[in-house]
């Protein structure tokens, strides 16, 4: 029985833009809401009443905290696509073994067909055990479907996360730029760590 593989590609497709939609809106609420404010605690009326010349060093350490603040967002971002990797990652394994699991079924439906052109063994019994392998084959044709969609999804997770993470370093290198003179020097910003993903740039 052959696969209707035009309905699992729709289907396939259908899931992904749906879940790809969804994960991006995710991705940015997750990462927005994570990182907290570090503001300063001292009491503003009070310091209100501090003369200018007494204020000497406040407004490069403002500076260095809200540069720092955009590292952490960076470093959570960088974690998180991480995760997202190392997902990937797992999913492609679970495709390997999926496609291995049906080609061992496809052998031994090979193997009993062979025998049952021959004219060998129990007619009756050839034919349930064929049957039985071949509905194995299709519960393995339905679970890399899923697994396909999880790929498509943790695909997009990983383009929309790295975006984010291009776009993070620029604003922090464009506060860097805007580093006025006497403060302190900034650290630069914190470049991804490289990883394995599987993903090839022909899959972009």
């Amino acid at each position: 029985m052959k696969r209707p593989w035009h309905i699992s590609l729709a289907l396939l497709f259908a899931v992904s833009v749906f879940f790809g939609c969804e994960a991006t809106q995710n991705i940015k609420k997750t990462m927005t809401s994570k990182v907290k404010s570090f503001g300063s605690k001292v009491d503003k009326e009070l310091y209100a009443q501090v003369p200018e010349e007494n204020r000497e060093g406040v407004a490069k350490a403002e500076f260095n905290l809200k540069v720092f603040e955009e590292k952490v967002r960076l470093a959570d971002l960088g974690k998180g696509l991480a995760l997202k990797k190392t997902k990937y990652a797992g999913y492609e394994l679970d495709l390997a073994n999926n496609f291995r699991k049906e080609s061992g079924i496809v052998l031994d439906i090979t193997k009993l067909e062979a025998i049952q052109k021959s004219g060998l063994g129990e007619k009756e019994g050839m034919i349930e055990k064929i049957a039985n392998l071949k509905s194995k084959k299709l519960k393995a044709e339905a679970e890399r479907v899923k697994i396909d969609s999880k790929l498509a999804t943790t695909k997009l997770h990983i383009q929309e996360l790295t975006k984010q993470i291009e776009a993070q370093e620029q604003n922090i290198e464009a506060m860097n730029m805007d580093e006025k003179p006497g403060q302190e020097e900034i650290m630069p910003a914190v470049k991804e760590a490289p990883a394995e993903t599987g993903i090839s740039e022909t899959e972009e």
